[in-house]
């Protein structure tokens, strides 16, 4: 999937951050097919969102893809997944909190939540089972396509107006 033009967050936002695993576990012959993980984020304040297909959740990947996606000095907020080492993320400019979802599910000291993130997950999932799927070569577009509706939806405009304002933009009227 192409870079983001701009990054998530700024400093004091929050950005809550998880990894999901996208599969078909087999196709229609049988074939076990092998794991897709996407690794996203979404900033509580402004609900910008990023996602990314990422080959693994290994901390050197996950951390190359908040450095890509999340601006310093945001504080990022995650559950207790050993990829996210909160040495790593402080080191590179960032404030970490977490959640660990074995005893809770919000932080009863901290109150640290990721509930922002994992309803994102859950709108991705339902929209992408509703179409029954999606063929693996199209999944960066389908993502693409999730982030772009829901821009749409935070801004209050349909996604027919914002298509019309687009070309309108690209195309102005001769005078």
């Amino acid at each position: 999937m192409k870079k983001k033009e701009s990054k998530l967050g700024d400093k004091g936002l929050i950005v809550e951050i998880d990894e999901s695993l996208f599969v078909k576990r087999k196709n229609n012959t049988g074939r076990v097919l092998p794991q897709q993980w996407v690794f996203g984020g979404i900033c509580r304040e402004t609900k910008e969102t990023f996602l990314v297909t990422v080959p693994n959740r290994s901390a050197v990947t996950l951390m190359e893809k908040i450095c890509e996606n999340i601006k310093e000095g945001s504080i990022i907020y995650s559950d207790c997944w050993k990829g996210y080492k909160t040495s790593e993320l402080e080191n590179a400019g960032f404030l970490h909190g977490t959640v660990n979802h074995k005893y809770n599910f919000v932080d009863p000291d901290t109150g640290v939540h990721t509930q922002h993130v994992e309803r994102m997950w859950g709108s991705a999932k339902w929209h992408n089972k509703k179409q029954r799927g999606t063929a693996r070569h199209h999944l960066d577009s389908y993502l693409i396509e999730f982030i772009w509706r829901k821009a749409q939806a935070v801004n209050g405009e349909g996604g027919f107006q914002s298509v019309l304002k687009a070309i309108a933009k690209r195309f102005p009227p001769k005078k």
